[in-house]
């Protein structure tokens, strides 16, 4: 595994990343810096990756991580793996759907994750009741 000291400001563990990817049968290549503090990592599966990437908004550090495949829309199977390894266990992750005027699509086969670094939930328990 590369060195990525430089990603302190990022809370996400690479190696249970790499591990994640890998345990689903990914072919994670080693992670490389990617922005100001993010990592990238190539898949050698269906010529897909894998960003992570931290910043402050509105009051609070997010994490945000997007999985893409070359010719096909990622699983959800491909998300759990990609919550399990950014977000752990400890933390909620969010798949947001905005306002058409709030889309913004760069990757026709990229989905995204996005929660607080801190594991704050930021929706209502939707299953209090025993069900949503």
């Amino acid at each position: 595994m590369p060195d990525l000291t430089h990603l302190a400001q990022l809370d996400c563990d690479p190696i249970r990343l790499v591990r994640a990817l890998r345990l689903a049968g990914l072919k994670p290549s080693p992670p490389e810096a990617f922005g100001p503090a993010g990592l990238r990592i190539a898949l050698d599966i269906h010529g897909g990756s894998v960003i992570v990437s931290q910043a402050p908004i509105d009051g609070g550090e997010w994490l945000h991580a997007s999985i893409a495949w070359r010719g096909h829309i990622p699983t959800y199977d491909d998300l759990a793996v990609l919550k399990a390894g950014v977000f752990g266990d400890h933390r909620e992750a969010y798949q947001v759907f905005p306002r058409r005027s709030r889309h913004v699509n760069i990757h026709a086969h990229a989905l995204h994750l996005w929660g607080r670094a801190d594991g704050a939930r930021v929706l209502p328990d939707f299953g209090a009741a025993g069900t949503i």
